[in-house]
């Protein structure tokens, strides 16, 4: 028998990159007015739009908010990672859109004032939780959580969330764009690699919301939905469900 080897790996997770339809829009600002009491907080994270079927405009602040809302059934929002991966695949994939994934924290503190509470918040966590900032981190969206700041301009602050226990180094990726000090947006442009979004609260039309969903896994569907398909299946197409009864011409 010949000796040989696989120069492929199979992935144990069949995953997809896709930029988020508008059909989460009116469940999402929904879910920000129950979940958020301030004004301050409701307009910061209430700026999503839609255009061509796709939910446009992006900050970090509303893409957290989208990742603990329970909404996204089951996918997650792109990683640094999986943007690479995705443009190195279709590298036309972002052309004109900017895609948010996360935070870069280079000092726990930050001359541009609206920032300040928000970097010594996460510095004290990071401390904390024993993580070295060193000359910085890159804080994805899965890792951080909003809560409610009556001192913060933007009238939050981010959280890590409770599993955050190891973060990549900011200088482990190739920048086009930084911050020297303090907090900022990390993100994907027409011009590159960026980590100097000051404006945390800032957005726009061109942005775009990616997320990366297991296409191996079945469609996590409500019970209610599973329980009328298992009806349809029974009773057939010519049973009225909203009604639960027959059409009339098959009445007996």
């Amino acid at each position: 028998m010949a000796r040989e080897a696989a120069l492929y790996e199979i992935p144990k997770v069949l995953e997809k990159a896709r930029v988020l339809d508008d059909s989460v829009l009116a469940r999402y600002n929904e879910s920000v007015k129950s979940a958020y009491n301030s004004d301050k907080a409701r307009e910061v994270l209430s700026k999503f739009g839609k255009q061509g079927g796709e939910l446009t405009d992006s900050n970090p602040f509303m893409l957290v908010a989208l990742q603990n809302s329970g909404l996204l059934d089951g996918a997650r929002i792109a990683t640094r990672q999986d943007l690479e991966t995705a443009s190195r695949i279709s590298p036309h994939i972002f052309s004109g859109n900017y895609i948010d994934f996360g935070l870069s924290l280079r000092t726990p503190r930050d001359s541009y004032r609206p920032n300040d509470l928000l970097a010594e918040t996460l510095g004290k966590e990071l401390k904390q939780r024993r993580i070295k900032l060193g000359k910085g981190k890159l804080i994805p969206i899965s890792a951080l959580r909003l809560r409610e700041n009556s001192d913060s301009e933007y009238g939050l602050v981010f959280d890590l969330s409770e599993d955050a226990e190891e973060l990549e180094n900011l200088f482990q990726f190739k920048w086009d764009y930084m911050r020297e000090q303090g907090l900022a947006g990390a993100y994907l442009d027409w011009g590159g690699w960026g980590s100097d979004s000051g404006g945390l609260a800032g957005s726009g039309g061109d942005g775009r919301v990616v997320v990366v969903s297991d296409e191996s896994a079945p469609s996590q569907r409500s019970d209610e939905q599973k329980e009328e398909e298992i009806l349809r299946a029974a009773m057939g197409p010519r049973f009225n469900l909203s009604k639960c009864e027959w059409n009339s011409a098959d009445k007996k």
